[in-house]
């Protein structure tokens, strides 16, 4: 191979690599800032959607205003609409946990099986997976 075929190669390389590079960067979170918590329009706007059968948008809004998951959303969207309430603060981990699947998160746990744990505490709550993860820990 000729020294210049070596170059346009190496040249060529070069370029791909950047560009990987320029994409993978581009992917990437720009902050781990939370969003803002809404004001205290922001349940009216949801539930003026919701009102409106727009549960999409609202449910949009509000995961939008307060960064909660998309069931944690739903969840709240549709108490709205029944008549109910919703704020801001998520469950307290733990709280409305039986004494059976506390007891079987703590077998499991002790058995080594940290992973099986977890989802037995996702299963019978409505934690989040940080949550039931730091509750697991925490037995």
């Amino acid at each position: 191979m000729s020294p210049a075929v070596q170059i346009a190669l190496a040249v060529t390389l070069v370029v791909v690599v950047l560009l990987l590079l320029l994409v993978l960067r581009r992917d990437r979170p720009r902050d781990l800032v939370g969003p803002d918590r809404p004001a205290g329009d922001g349940q009216a706007e949801v539930l003026r959607l919701a009102r409106a059968g727009r549960t999409v948008e609202a449910v949009r809004v509000l995961r939008r205003q307060t960064g909660l998951p998309l069931l944690d959303a739903k969840r709240a969207v549709d108490a709205l609409v029944a008549g109910g309430s919703w704020s801001p603060g998520g469950p307290v981990p733990g709280r409305g946990l039986d004494d059976a699947v506390r007891a079987e998160a703590a077998r499991l746990l002790h058995r080594g099986r940290k992973i099986q744990a977890i989802k037995v505490v996702r299963e019978h709550t409505h934690m989040s997976l940080a949550d039931a993860k730091r509750y697991v820990e925490g037995l």
